[in-house]
């Protein structure tokens, strides 16, 4: 169909009011054949007038809005389809003449983007895709209509309502952009591949990267696109998947790099020639797996086995005839509450760590080595006889002996208890209770053995730290002793005041190594910490048995008659006695004696400033006294 030429005749001029009969009824020849003319000439303008109405009814059988439009937009014609979109009871001859935009669009201009201007302007057909106020979308194309000579004498409109299917694909981009989304969001390589194991489509993980081919590696072979083994093992699962839709799962780990990589790998056959396999890098949960498996059967603080796997392993090997004979060590921790009392929970937990690390170095493999206590420990030695856990026990107590003690302030120190099971007449748990009974007995006859062992670790440390020397002390509990007698005391006072002349100094174990040894003048800040070593001695010695008698006494040893010292400020009698004898014996031996603070000076001059603060730093009744022991032990001497 010609637009041009269809629209021209449907709209042109139509003058075919005679009828055929009235034609025929002309009689003359020569206007019968001149009506003949006209008769088949109406003939066929009836012909044509049918066909152009057959063409009429089919566009307005369209579901498109056609409108003919003449060069200043206005109606030439509209099919039935426009004229109902108009509204209902509009009438054609309403529309007529009247401008599109005004009409179809209820606007006082053309519309933006009307393809009709762009083919007024250009002479080409155009389309475009126009969305109207009410939200609607039509396709629109505009085709020009030409005469004979070539010229525009209008336009053809054609408006598709293509609302539905903009909603349509508007919601097939929404889902298109949700599954992206989803994609994006969880963590898995996605491979789609077909059954030769070529690589059809892809989507990348987002918090790992697989592929090793690089980009576009749709097309290449799984073993190219992905790591070796890995694709081996896909291709050998995805051949069990027969059924459409049938699944099948496997774990793959990694254990040719350096870092150890496990994978969840999960297959779907999705067509005929079709399958997938999602894949989850899963190692932070086996490391998170093992992490709590390792929890549940070891000591949070050693590393070592804690009491359920003791537990565990103890049924095990009772249940065991091969393990015969079993020996078991209870090994028990001497002077950890003293550690934690006197040093804090940190250095406790530091002795444990040492104690640990010393069974572990000590045993061999196949042993069981457990914590089952705050602290207590012990060892399951399965096919073995007592004398060889004997000779264990023995490697064990050497190597504490010999291991530094810096770092405590006293070395590690264990007592252990061996037993053995050599039949199953009884079990492992009786052979514990045994052993548990010759550790006490061991602890109880080397008690006094581990508190020498304690207090001279402890003289050895504060030696080491400061400048306390052993003459210093020895010479303070000899004068301690003279003082002690001379002033008629109990033997108690004066094992007491000995005490405190060997462990005065103790709390200094705990002030920096070079705060003590400083030989310039100390901060206010460093003063200030060294006044803590009292309350620190009274810590450490309320935490040794046989010793916590004299914590007070420690406590008080530098306080002032006047109540000018430290810490509490007591003054006069307020302040224990041995604490008032023993600070004079200590400032005499101080100023007699070079320390790092300053020199020493004479014995006259010692007896002055004795002297010089009798009522002040020093007990006035105790002055004269204390100075008479000096004067004797001196001539003593020179004698």
């Amino acid at each position: 169909m010609q637009p041009m030429n269809f629209f021209n005749g449907l709209f042109g001029n139509k003058d075919n009011s005679q009828s055929l009969p009235q034609l025929l009824r002309v009689d003359n020849k020569k206007e019968k054949k001149k009506k003949k003319k006209e008769i088949l000439n109406s003939i066929i303008l009836q012909s044509m007038n049918e066909s152009e109405r057959e063409k009429e009814q089919i566009l307005n059988s369209l579901d498109e809005r056609v409108c003919y439009l003449d060069l200043d937009y206005n109606i030439k014609w509209l099919n039935s389809s426009g004229l109902k979109s108009i509204s209902p009871d509009s009438s054609i001859e309403d529309i007529l003449g009247r401008h599109c935009y005004n009409i179809l669009h209820d606007l006082d201009r053309p519309c933006e983007n009307c393809p009709v201007t762009t083919t007024l302007h250009t002479g080409w057909p155009w389309k475009e895709e126009v969305e109207q106020k009410d939200g609607s979308t039509y396709l629109v194309s505009a085709q020009p209509v030409f005469d004979d000579n070539g010229t525009m004498t209008g336009i053809i409109e054609v408006q598709l309502d293509i609302s539905f299917r903009k909603d349509i694909e508007h919601s097939l981009e929404r889902s298109r952009r949700r599954g992206r989304a989803l994609l994006d969001a969880i963590p898995d390589l996605l491979l789609i591949f077909n059954n030769s194991g070529n690589l059809i489509d892809y989507h990348p993980a987002a918090n790992f990267d697989l592929l090793t081919y690089g980009e576009n590696p749709e097309g290449k072979h799984l073993t190219s696109a992905i790591p070796g083994k890995l694709a081996v093992e896909i291709l050998n699962h995805s051949k069990s998947l027969t059924a459409l839709g049938a699944v099948r799962n496997f774990e793959f780990t990694e254990t040719d790099s350096a870092v150890s990589k496990s994978y969840d790998c999960r297959l779907v056959k999705t067509g005929a020639d079709e399958k997938v396999c999602i894949i989850r890098d899963v190692s932070s949960e086996k490391i998170r797996q093992k992490e709590i498996l390792f929890k549940s059967f070891h000591d949070s603080l050693t590393g070592l086995y804690n009491r359920a796997y003791f537990e565990e392993e103890l049924n095990r090997i009772d249940q065991s005839r091969k393990a015969l004979p079993t020996s078991i060590l209870i090994i028990d921790v001497n002077g950890l509450k003293f550690t934690n009392d006197a040093f804090g929970h940190e250095y406790g937990d530091k002795l444990l760590k040492t104690i640990a690390t010393i069974l572990s170095a000590n045993s061999r493999k196949g042993e069981v080595i457990a914590r089952i206590g705050g602290d207590e420990f012990s060892i399951i030695l399965p096919d073995s006889p007592l004398g060889k856990a004997e000779k264990l026990a023995d490697r064990i107590i050497k190597a504490c002996s010999d291991s530094g003690y810096d770092e405590f302030f006293v070395r590690p120190s264990v007592s252990i208890g061996c037993a053995d099971k050599n039949d199953n007449s009884v079990s492992l748990r009786d052979i514990i209770k045994i052993a548990d009974e010759k550790m006490y007995r061991t602890k109880l006859s080397n008690r006094e053995k581990h508190l020498n062992s304690l207090i001279s670790d402890i003289l050895k440390t504060m030696n080491k730290r400061s400048n306390e020397s052993n003459d210093h002390i020895r010479r303070c509990i000899k004068l301690a002793e003279i003082f002690a007698k001379r002033l008629n005391l109990s033997s108690t006072s004066s094992e007491n005041i000995s005490k405190l002349a060997t462990l005065h100094d103790v709390g200094k174990i705990r002030i920096p190594k070079e705060i003590l040894l400083k030989t310039e003048s100390l901060t206010d800040a460093e003063t200030e910490l060294i006044k803590q070593h009292s309350i620190i001695g009274y810590r450490i010695t309320k935490a040794i048995p046989d010793y916590s008698l004299i914590a007070d006494l420690i406590l008080y040893h530098h306080e002032r008659w006047d109540g000018c010292g430290y810490p509490s400020g007591l003054n006069k009698k307020e302040i224990p006695l041995e604490s008032r004898i023993f600070m004079l014996i200590d400032s005499f031996d101080a100023m007699t004696h070079d320390s790092p603070y300053k020199k020493a000076i004479l014995f006259d001059e010692a007896v002055t400033e004795l002297r010089n603060n009798s009522g002040k730093q020093f007990d006035p009744e105790l002055i004269e006294t204390f100075i008479s022991i000096l004067i004797d032990e001196k001539d003593k001497n020179a004698g």
